[in-house]
C-alpha cells in the first residue's frame, strides 16, 4: 500500500519546514519544490525524509512495512484535507 503520489499538490512539500526546517525556504515550504509544476527539482537527490521507501529502510524498519505505509497515507491524506478544506496555518 505505498503512497501515490501521482496527481499529487505537494501538500507534504509546502509544509516541510514542519519536519526539516533546513529545507524550508522561510514560509515551511521546500526550497526545493518546483510550485509551476508541483513537483521536486532535486527528485533524484532527494533527503531522506523526502523519500519514504530509503527511510523506510533506514529508520522505520522496525514495524511492518503496511503499517508504516498506512501511516504514511494517513497523514498525506490529513495534509489534503487541511488545505482543501483551507485550514492551513
Amino acid at each position: 500500500m505505498a503512497i501515490n503520489c501521482k496527481g499529487c499538490k505537494a501538500y507534504c512539500c509546502r509544509k516541510i519546514g514542519l519536519l526539516d526546517p533546513t529545507l524550508d525556504r522561510g514560509d515551511c515550504v521546500c526550497k526545493h519544490l518546483d510550485e509551476t509544476t508541483c513537483k521536486c527539482k532535486i527528485y533524484e537527490s532527494r533527503p531522506l525524509i523526502c523519500n519514504t521507501d530509503r527511510l523506510y529502510d533506514a529508520v522505520f524498519n522496525f514495524m511492518p512495512r503496511d503499517e508504516y505505509d498506512a501511516n504514511n497515507a494517513q497523514g498525506c491524506k490529513a495534509l489534503k484535507e487541511l488545505f482543501i478544506e483551507g485550514k492551513e496555518d
